[in-house]
Formats: C-alpha cells, sequence, structure tokens
C-alpha cells in the first residue's frame, strides 16, 4: 500500500522542494566598510576618501622635494667659491691683504681701526639689511621722458625683476647675474620674450639690482669683496668697496664715511670700443625697518642722466621666491 506522503504526492497536494538557486544562495556584498569602534561608512564613500589621501600624498610630497631642491640650490651658494673658482680663493686672500697693507691705516671716528670688516659691519648696521634675504620696491620711474610705474624685486645672492608699466605697454627685465631677459607685453596682450639684447640693459638690470649686494653676511667677505682706496666722486671723497659679480664683471660701492650709508655704485663697460661708466647715485634716505635706505636714484650714464625713480614703499623680506624672477 501507499503511504499518505505518496498519495499527496501523487495527487499534486504537497509540492517537491526546490534546489536553492545559485545567485540566491550566496552571500551578498556588504554596502559599507566596518572601521575601528565599529564605524560604518558606506563603501563607495571610503573609497573616495582613500583616492583624495592619496591625491594629497602626492602633491605634499612634491611640494616636499620642491622646497628640498629650492633649499639646496640656494645653500650651494654658499658653500663654493665665486666664479673664479676654488684655485683663486688663496690669491684673493693674498690680495685682499696686501690692499690691508698699501692702504693708509687711519681710525675712524671711535678710534676704531679702519678695515673691510669694519666698514662692511658699518653699513649694515646703518642700513639695517644684514638679515634681509629679498625686497620689494615701487615707484615711479622716468626713462627717456616716459613715466612707467615701477615694481623691482630682488633676493639674494644675484636674482632680480624689474617690470616697468604703463598704460600701452609692460615690460618685465629680469637677471639672475649670468643672463638677462626682457618680456614685453602690449595694450592688446601679445607677449615677446628674448635675451636682453642691448648692453646697456644688461648693466643697467646688474647695477640696479644690486639693492642687497653688501647686505649679506653669510658669504666670506675676502673671497667677494675687496677695498680699494678711496675716491673722489663729485668733490666728495668715500670709502670704495669693490663686489666681484663674475671674473670680468665688478660693481664698485661708494660709501660715506660719516654715515656708513650707500651713496653711489658704479660699472664699468666697453661700448662699440669705447669704456662708459653707469652710475647710480642713491638719495632721500628715510628711516624704514633698522635703518635708513635710499627712496630715489638717478642714473647716469658718462655723468649724462638715464632714468630717475622716485619710490612709493620699500618691502624687506616678503619671501620672495625663485619662481618669481
Amino acid at each position: 500500500m501507499k503511504s499518505r506522503k505518496e498519495e499527496n504526492v501523487a495527487a499534486g497536494k504537497l509540492s517537491r522542494k526546490r534546489p536553492a538557486d545559485r545567485h540566491t544562495s550566496g552571500r551578498k556584498k556588504s554596502s559599507h566598510v566596518i572601521l575601528p569602534f565599529g564605524v560604518r561608512v558606506r563603501r563607495k564613500s571610503w573609497y573616495l576618501v582613500l583616492i583624495n589621501l592619496a591625491g594629497l600624498t602626492l602633491l605634499f610630497s612634491m611640494l616636499l622635494l620642491y622646497a628640498f631642491w629650492q633649499y639646496t640650490q640656494e645653500m650651494a651658494v654658499y658653500s663654493v667659491l665665486p666664479s673664479e673658482g676654488q684655485a683663486n680663493q688663496a690669491e684673493a686672500m693674498d690680495a685682499s691683504e696686501d690692499l690691508l697693507a698699501v692702504t693708509p691705516v687711519s681710525a675712524a671716528d671711535d678710534g676704531e681701526l679702519l678695515s673691510l670688516g669694519f666698514i662692511l659691519d658699518k653699513y649694515r648696521t646703518a642700513s639695517g639689511l644684514s638679515e634681509v634675504q629679498d625686497v620689494i620696491l615701487q615707484g615711479n620711474y622716468i626713462k627717456d621722458g616716459l613715466e612707467f610705474r615701477l615694481k623691482l624685486l630682488a633676493k639674494l645672492p644675484r636674482l632680480v625683476s624689474k617690470t616697468l608699466e604703463d598704460d600701452a605697454l609692460k615690460m618685465v627685465y629680469s637677471g639672475d647675474g649670468d643672463t638677462a631677459k626682457i618680456k614685453i607685453e602690449d595694450a592688446e596682450g601679445k607677449i615677446q620674450q628674448q635675451v636682453l639684447p642691448d648692453l646697456l640693459d644688461q648693466q643697467t638690470i646688474l647695477l640696479e639690482g644690486a639693492v642687497l649686494a653688501l647686505a649679506s653676511n653669510q658669504l666670506p667677505d675676502v673671497l667677494v669683496y675687496t677695498w680699494e682706496a678711496d675716491q673722489t666722486f663729485e668733490g666728495q671723497i668715500y670709502w670704495t668697496i669693490q663686489n666681484r659679480i663674475s671674473a670680468q664683471d665688478s660693481i664698485i660701492h661708494l660709501l660715506d664715511p660719516e654715515t656708513g650709508l650707500e651713496r653711489v655704485r658704479f660699472v664699468y663697460f666697453e661700448h662699440d670700443g669705447e669704456r662708459q661708466q653707469l652710475s647710480l647715485q642713491l638719495s632721500d634716505y628715510r628711516p624704514q625697518g633698522k635703518g635708513e635706505l635710499p627712496f630715489a636714484y638717478t642714473l647716469k650714464l658718462d655723468g649724462e642722466i638715464r632714468g630717475e625713480v622716485k619710490l612709493d614703499s620699500i618691502q624687506l623680506n616678503p619671501g620672495l621666491m625663485r619662481w618669481m624672477f
């Protein structure tokens, strides 16, 4: 005899158990991620957070590498000799000792014997520039009868950028002590950029950019500066410091023995077979920072005026970066 269960199955009253579906039997993937302390975060949001963190980490690493590269570039300047090379170190020191030996020894107002170090210290104290690494000058610039707005940036050791701008033209001169460039933008926004071709303009940017040429107390003075015999400029006697820029170029700085402030700096250069002098005469000294700084200067070529500047402001240590030049 058939059992009751078999009879029910035959009659269709009892259905057979279906096998579990392959897809429904598996465990469904959670849409959340469990973090420490039981914190639940949506999986998609968690992935976005990880991607953003990876991007920020990469950006921060690149910034650190750039900062380290910039630091090594600047420190290299202070750890190597000027462009004459290490072979000239002994020669430079001997030359400095010879100058001190042949220059008449005299005493300053306080009775201390004059020396290269004494003169530079007096200048740095009077100007307040001994701890200044960069500077921004802004004012008006008159050149060839035209007036421009001036913005001049200078950063140790030799970076300089000078912008002259009016309603129709914007000219940006830049230099690093070795090469000088110019970028010109007209009223329509067209830009031309090239190596500065004119020798006079090259010497001008070199001279104007020497705002901090005597300011640094981090370079060995004997390797950069030499104290020369006093010079007379326009009827006044000045202390004379020669600042060697390269094996070929140097800037002469004339300092007032009474105040220690710089009054004139100039360069000599050959042009069309003739030796010419380009001078920059500083004036209108005012209290600024820890000392006094000039708020006006005049550029002269062999005694004839080439440009005049009157400053509105001087910013000390604004934190200029190398890419700004």
